[in-house]
């Protein structure tokens, strides 16, 4: 009973916190061309992280221009050494991100962020709203009050996701 009780308080204050967020967004670099691009993603629905950094061949980016940072629902047992991984316990009671690597990712003013992950997710959604990215890109069924450009592919098809994206790119001027 007390658990429900902390997991409906920690989703208050986590809704709180992402309409903040959402209303406080800069769009004023939204049409930058794009040399820098970070991934958001839910890794239980993509495993296959390298099949993301090949974004780069296809934006003519350098492979140190893309970052991905992934999110787990629940922790593993096993250790990992990971960096770029958040759980749901990397978030309190109060809807607040605790995680360094997390906060540096959302920090960080990538010139495009793209999410991938299913809708639904209060999480995912949080912290594309508390990223500093200039252009946010997200997939099939995602909020549109948190993204720029909604691309009508799910997730985890991600080479037509990439093919879409170049040919989104192209057309609003943002591949170099």
């Amino acid at each position: 009973m007390v658990k429900k009780i902390i997991h409906w308080i920690k989703m208050k204050w986590l809704h709180r916190h992402l309409e903040e967020a959402i209303s406080q967004r800069d769009r004023s670099e939204v049409n930058d061309p794009c040399h820098t691009i970070g991934f958001l993603v839910d890794e239980e629905i993509i495993v296959d992280l390298d099949q993301l950094y090949q974004c780069s061949f296809d934006l003519n980016l350098a492979p140190k221009d893309v970052k991905v940072f992934t999110f787990l629902e629940q922790k593993d047992n096993l250790p990992s050494l990971r960096q770029n991984q958040m759980h749901q316990n990397d978030i309190d009671w109060k809807g607040q991100i605790h995680h360094p690597g997390a906060l540096e990712f959302l920090e960080t003013k990538f010139d495009v962020l793209v999410a991938l992950y299913l809708p639904g997710n209060d999480f995912m959604d949080l912290m594309v709203a508390k990223s500093q990215s200039k252009f946010k890109v997200g997939s099939r069924g995602l909020r549109a009050d948190l993204y720029d450009l909604l691309i009508a592919v799910a997730p985890d098809k991600v080479t037509d996701f990439r093919t879409e994206l170049k040919k989104y790119f192209t057309l609003l001027n943002k591949a170099i």
